[in-house]
């Protein structure tokens, strides 16, 4: 079986090495885990030794485009883009930026922060048309309004990505109506900030109301769909199902180490369980769960779409990049070659729950073998 390369639109390079371990809610487990294992990669060798690791993992897994948040420091940042290129998969990184209610260790000068990525973007947007930066305030908890605009312009100016959080924690949000008292809401807080937009991708937004969702709609702002993530840190369920009727366009995101694996396979199972959870606790309300063939869309098209990659990526098509995994559905298959349950969509359903790395042969990244 041939099919496109999986698109993984959300995940943090520097957590794979802690993804399994939760603790309680998203900020007890920011304080615990993510900030002092990001203090590490001040360290430029284990900066590079996660970066080699991280981006094997990923194509081991069939992913042949990443979105990926590194942490605030240029040079990690830096090592990140050399472990890519050297890898080949198609990514778009960018160093977190944090300028208030972070860690010591952690918290940049705004003015430095916003200098440091500059040469970053230049040296590394659209390097061998594979490479692009991503703008990576982490979330409204950690940056000022001041720094939010600044990102907004530079977004604007140099043509690039936009990536933050939005809408996972309901502490979270409590936290941010009290920091941004003026603003309606949270995707208020992004829309008065200036980062909304077609290149900006936000992740989980699993708590918007209307007008949220409005603003989402009419910037042309995309969504990162983590499933796995958002049950694994007790956040909450995003209704797809909503969503899609309301024209938002959506991709999936393993969030590495909110998620706790870099398999596209497994996040498109949990995809579906996790509507087919809101489905039965809503009593039906919240819409028709999701179906493997829409979670499989999520997992290559509809990724390459959030990305504005549709073009390229996504599908098979003649015109497009080469990336696309040739598969071995037998691996996995109890019957092996004698199963008589051969239709395309059954095939598809038993790759989705039961598939794994084991299951991919090769990997193509613009027609280079790379597993």
């Amino acid at each position: 079986m041939i099919c496109p390369g999986f698109i993984d639109i959300h995940n943090h390079l520097p957590q794979h090495a802690f993804a399994g371990i939760g603790e309680k809610e998203l900020l007890p487990w920011l304080k615990k885990y993510v900030f002092p294992r990001e203090k590490m990669f001040k360290n430029k060798e284990v900066a590079k030794e996660s970066a080699k690791r991280f981006f094997e993992d990923l194509i081991e897994n069939g992913t042949t485009t990443t979105l990926t948040y590194t942490t605030i420091h240029p040079s990690a940042t830096d090592i990140a883009f050399e472990c890519a290129n050297k890898s080949k998969i198609r990514a778009i990184l960018g160093k977190v930026m944090m300028d208030q209610n972070s860690p010591s260790f952690l918290t940049e000068k705004t003015q430095e922060s916003l200098r440091s990525l500059l040469e970053l973007i230049d040296k590394w947007h659209g390097f061998d048309g594979r490479l692009f930066y991503a703008l990576t305030p982490r979330f409204a908890i950690t940056c000022s309004m001041e720094l939010m605009k600044e990102i907004g312009e530079i977004a604007r100016l140099k043509d690039v990505y936009v990536q933050t959080h939005l809408s996972e924690n309901q502490e979270e949000i409590k936290f941010i109506r009290a920091l941004f008292p003026k603003c309606k809401n949270y995707t208020d807080v992004y829309n008065q900030a200036g980062l909304l937009g077609p290149k900006t991708i936000m992740t989980h937004a699993i708590h918007l109301n209307d007008e949220e969702i409005r603003l989402l709609k009419t910037s042309k702002t995309k969504i990162a769909h983590c499933p796995t993530s958002n049950r694994f840190l007790t956040s909450g369920i995003m209704s797809f199902r909503k969503y899609n009727k309301k024209g938002l366009e959506m991709g999936l995101g393993t969030d590495v180490a909110g998620g706790y694996s870099l398999s596209m396979f497994n996040e498109m199972k949990e995809a579906i369980e996790s509507s087919k959870c809101l489905y039965y606790f809503s009593e039906g309300k919240s819409g028709s769960p999701m179906t493997p063939s829409e979670a499989f869309y999520l997992a290559t098209l509809g990724g390459a779409k959030a990305l504005s990659m549709e073009h390229e990526i996504g599908s098979l098509e003649k015109g497009k990049k080469a990336d696309f995994l040739i598969i071995d559905p037998q691996k996995i298959d109890p019957m092996k070659s004698h199963s008589i349950y051969t239709k395309p969509e059954q095939i598809l359903s038993k790759l989705i729950y039961r598939g794994d790395r084991t299951c991919i042969k090769h990997v193509y990244s613009g027609g280079k073998k790379v597993k």
